[in-house]
Order: C-alpha cells, then sequence, then structure tokens
C-alpha cells in the first residue's frame, strides 16, 4: 500500500510539473498564442513549444529566453532542421486522426507509397495534379484526397467539395469539379471542415499539400517521377 501511495505521488507530482510549465509559459507569450504542445527540446534547458500554426519556439526552463528562428541540427547525418522534427511530429499526430472513409482514394494496383493530399477543385495545380493521376498511380503512389477549399468554409468552392464528399461516386464527382464540370448538389455529414481545421493547424496556406505518414509536408504540384524520389530519400 505504501508503495501505491507513492506512486500515486509521484505521478500527481509529474502531472502538476507540466501543468506549471504551460502556466508559466503562457505568461510569457503573446495573447492568443494557441500552445499545441510543450517538451524538453534537444537544445539543453530548453523547452520547444509548438505554437499556432505548426510554429515552433524555444522557451529557456529558467522562462528568461525566447528564441523564435530556425535551429540547425549538425551531426553524423550531416547539417538537419530541428524545426521540421517537432513540425513533422505535430503533423504526423493530426494526421493520424483522420478516419481511412473520410478521404478519397485513387488506389495504385502495385501500391509502394500512400499520400495524403489537401486539395482544393478550383486551384491551377490541383487541376494539374489531378490531370496525371494515372502517373502517379503506374509509379505506386495511392493518392488519398483530403478537402480544403482555399477561400474557406463557405462560398461556391466550399459547397461544391461537400457535395463530392456527398456524392454517390466521389472519385468521379471530384474529377468533374477539377475539370470544371458542375455536379449535383447534395449536403450530408462531411469531413471538409475537420480537414480545413486539420490543414490549417499543421500550417498549409495553398494547394496542392502533399503530407506523408512521417509528417513530411511538400507544397505544390510534383511529377510522379521527383515525388517518389522525395519520398524514397527521406
Amino acid at each position: 500500500m505504501h508503495r501505491f501511495i507513492k506512486y500515486l505521488f509521484l505521478i500527481s507530482a509529474i502531472l502538476f510539473s507540466e501543468e506549471d510549465v504551460k502556466k508559466n509559459i503562457q505568461k510569457i507569450l503573446p495573447a492568443g498564442f494557441e500552445i499545441n504542445f510543450i517538451e524538453e527540446s534537444e537544445v539543453p534547458n530548453f523547452y520547444v513549444v509548438n505554437v499556432l500554426n505548426n510554429q515552433i519556439l524555444y522557451v529557456s526552463d529558467d522562462y528568461k529566453f525566447v528564441f523564435a528562428g530556425d535551429l540547425i541540427g549538425i551531426g553524423d547525418d550531416g547539417i538537419v532542421s530541428i524545426n521540421n522534427k517537432y513540425k513533422n511530429k505535430f503533423t504526423q499526430k493530426l494526421i493520424s486522426t483522420i478516419k481511412a472513409e473520410e478521404s478519397i482514394d485513387f488506389v495504385s494496383k502495385n501500391e509502394r507509397h500512400k499520400i495524403k493530399v489537401f486539395t482544393d477543385i478550383s486551384c491551377a495545380y490541383c487541376r494539374l495534379f489531378h490531370s496525371e493521376i494515372e502517373k502517379y498511380l503506374d509509379e505506386g503512389i495511392t493518392v488519398q484526397y483530403l478537402g480544403f477549399p482555399r477561400d474557406g468554409l463557405e462560398g461556391e468552392v466550399f459547397k461544391n467539395m461537400q457535395s463530392a464528399w456527398c456524392s454517390n461516386n466521389r472519385k468521379e464527382s471530384l474529377t468533374k469539379l477539377k475539370l470544371g464540370e458542375e455536379i449535383k448538389k447534395e449536403l450530408c455529414q462531411n469531413p471538409i471542415k475537420e480537414h480545413f481545421r486539420i490543414g490549417s493547424l499543421i500550417g498549409i496556406t495553398g494547394t496542392p499539400t502533399i503530407v506523408l505518414d512521417d509528417g513530411r509536408k511538400f507544397s505544390g504540384y510534383i511529377p510522379a517521377d521527383d515525388l517518389i524520389e522525395l519520398i524514397d530519400n527521406g
């Protein structure tokens, strides 16, 4: 019994410490800075703080110094961005919450990779990307589309994207919209708002944005051969 009580005391002390750290950091950040996560950083005596739309800050554990900028690590693997490691971690966490049935999937028969693509039906590069969908599939890339209307959660683009996700043939409806054709207006419970929220939180500002399972993001149109190389090179 004594050991159990001691264990509970240690757990409560850890929880209190984490909450205390968060409160102290919130005091020195500008009002409205939403904190996504806090943990000890690779820099001794500094916390890494992920805020707003996947931005990284470093706060000293005495709360007297705040560093905002790209932290570069130099090691056996060469020069790497430490910031990207923490950004990718947050992206990976949020992307993992998206259910399989929420995406509109174009599945490769010889699948080697799966990518999630935040898309808008009206953007030129999204349409270019989709016009070459067969090339991605032939290269073994399964494309899982997520909705990200660039103009926000109102207007015709948003309504049309909802209609595509509510269609009985979602792949065909999405393709028609990307060709500039009209589809039947439909409304149902759909994930577009949640996709937009997640996309905004991980720092997406334009489409198409490609997201890998490990949290890496690539913005804009990327030809299939180049994308395979980016994925394989880590």
